[in-house]
């Protein structure tokens, strides 16, 4: 899949491929370290905690592989500058005398997980934060340029790519996630029942189980995991995404 997507991309172009380190340090040495002119590598700080152990450190961070085609590749610093941290240095303030919108990112990204009770969470297992997919594209892209998203999931990063004012083609097989895709597409938004909140609301409603743990007396979602406990005010049906 890596092989051919490189394929269909431009000179000038460039494929992320996000992954756990370790599935991504395979696929690095067995394709892209011989067929792209760079590969730069990302991570992603989410605190994720991946497999607790008493054994070794909690794994806090997937990797992002920055693969380029060619030199030629497209970088555009201006779309993603973050703001200098002393303003007042001397060299720093004849940058921005100069237009500087700012300093490169580093190469550590600090994003938060797309938790359960946020707005954007649907009922699909694995969401990218959409500020972290902007800050990808805006480096590498511009308005109409064509993306392709490998896989369409529950449509969080072709919702991006429309807010940006680009062309897309995705695709995504597993039928659930197809219909939250096409449901959005249409609606412009997130359809109530695919969302995460929703379902589990209906489903507690629906179990011949007494939950007393899901709801408490002022009206609020209660999710419990591993010892802790996250609230969440429900949102009305009709709220859009």
């Amino acid at each position: 899949m890596a092989c051919e997507s490189l394929r269909v991309l431009k000179q000038d172009d460039t494929l992320f491929m996000m992954n756990y380190s370790k599935q991504n340090e395979h696929l690095r040495v067995r394709f892209p370290d011989e067929a792209c002119h760079d590969v730069f590598e990302g991570v992603w700080i989410d605190n994720m905690t991946i497999g607790h152990s008493p054994r070794r450190f909690i794994a806090a961070h997937p990797t992002i592989l920055h693969s380029t085609k060619s030199k030629q590749n497209r970088f555009y610093k201006d779309q993603v500058a973050v703001p200098h941290q002393n303003p007042t240095n001397q060299r720093i303030k004849r940058n921005l005398a100069n237009g500087s919108k700012g300093r490169m990112p580093y190469d550590w990204f600090y994003f938060g997980l797309v938790k359960n009770v946020s707005r954007e969470k649907t009922v699909h297992a694995c969401q990218f934060p959409q500020v972290l997919v902007e800050m990808l594209i805006k480096a590498c892209m511009l308005e109409n340029d064509i993306v392709l998203v490998l896989f369409g999931g529950s449509r969080s990063e072709i919702e991006v790519r429309q807010r940006l004012n680009h062309r897309f083609i995705s695709a995504e097989i597993d039928p659930k996630y197809h219909r939250i895709i096409e449901d959005r597409l249409r609606e412009g938004r997130i359809v109530t029942e695919h969302r995460l909140l929703y379902r589990l609301r209906r489903e507690a409603f629906s179990s011949t189980l007494s939950q007393p743990q899901l709801f408490n007396n002022a009206g609020q979602y209660t999710i419990r995991f591993r010892q802790r406990v996250d609230h969440a005010t429900w949102q009305s049906s009709t709220q859009t995404a």
